[in-house]
């Protein structure tokens, strides 16, 4: 005996409902990533205040961890000095294994993933061997063989004095950033900021007319590279690792006001704060370092925030700096 198949209105009951519970699930889900979202914007622009107000490697160290423990099964910190590694501090293990980390020195020469990450000051991605990573980290994490781990180096002038550590499923592009900007913040705290003269000043905060700040669309152009000492190369290359990293963080943090002044072709009125902040700090901390400074972050700003529109920066936005 066969049951009898639901009456029409029935099934568009059930199809109403079906549409019902898709909705809302729809709805929860988007209400949740936003939320996530939200979050981990907030949880990276404390990490970077921190960042910027720790003092000493041990302090960076740990600050840097909690920042990076969200993007990874396991993260660590390692000093570098002289090409031997030394355990800062770690997060996503036990405190006993936290506290023997501390207890880990080997020379680079003897884990082939953190030599090369000594050496060429790029991100070295690995599997989880004891002749990459050393036998330390496979003790300490409980690393299986298929195991991915990530070393981005944290440089200053060139030379390499940390690596942060990363292990299991990472969030590579979070991690880069916060590394970047822990190698932005070690190199300006070499170099003494030198406060501008009384005329300077003025000059500086002299209101900017439009037809001023049209003629300044065109930044100096980079002097040429060979013709340049080693002083001169080491902070014209931190100059643009300065600039790289803090339109990154723009893009990244003020992701929707970039949207918005682009939308309105007046970046500089969406994100005043920021890129005053910005100014100011490069102004500070590579303008008065030579005369050869070229302005490496209007020049950022205007390749990837304009897209290489100088006319989106609005009509209100100073100018290069040199």
């Amino acid at each position: 005996m066969s049951s009898a198949a639901p009456s029409p209105s029935l099934r568009n009951l059930f199809a109403e409902l079906e549409q019902l519970f898709q909705t809302e699930t729809e709805a929860r889900v988007s209400t949740s990533v936003r939320a996530a979202e939200q979050a981990l914007a907030e949880h990276l622009n404390q990490s970077a205040r921190r960042l910027r107000q720790a003092v000493g490697f041990g302090e960076i160290a740990a600050v840097l961890c909690d920042a990076a423990a969200p993007f990874a099964n396991g993260c660590a910190v390692f000093h570098v000095n002289e090409n031997v590694v030394t355990g800062e501090c770690m997060r996503g293990a036990g405190p006993s294994a936290a506290a023997r980390l501390r207890e880990v020195r080997f020379p680079a020469a003897d884990a082939a993933a953190f030599a090369g990450a000594i050496e060429s000051r790029e991100l070295v991605v690995t599997l989880c061997s004891a002749t990459e990573v050393s036998p330390a980290m496979i003790e300490l994490f409980g690393h299986a063989p298929d195991e991915k781990a990530y070393l981005f180096p944290l440089s200053v002038d060139q030379t390499t004095v940390g690596v942060l550590y990363a292990a299991g499923v990472v969030g590579s592009a979070a991690l880069e950033l916060l590394a970047q900007s822990v190698t932005v913040i070690l190199e300006a705290r070499q170099r003494p900021v030198r406060a501008a003269s009384p005329a300077q000043e003025l000059v500086r905060l002299a209101p900017v007319t439009i037809a001023e700040t049209r003629r300044a669309t065109a930044a100096r152009a980079a002097p040429d590279w060979e013709s340049l000492s080693p002083q001169d190369r080491s902070l014209h290359l931190r100059a643009q690792r300065f600039a790289r990293v803090q339109v990154a963080e723009v893009r990244l943090y003020r992701s929707d006001a970039v949207k918005a002044g682009r939308a309105r072709g007046d970046l500089y009125a969406a994100l005043q704060d920021a890129i005053d902040s910005a100014r100011e700090a490069y102004r500070q901390t590579f303008v008065p370092g030579s005369p050869t400074m070229v302005d490496y972050f209007h020049q950022e700003l205007l390749h990837t925030l304009a897209n290489d529109h100088p006319a989106w920066l609005g009509e209100k936005y100073p100018g290069p700096l040199v």
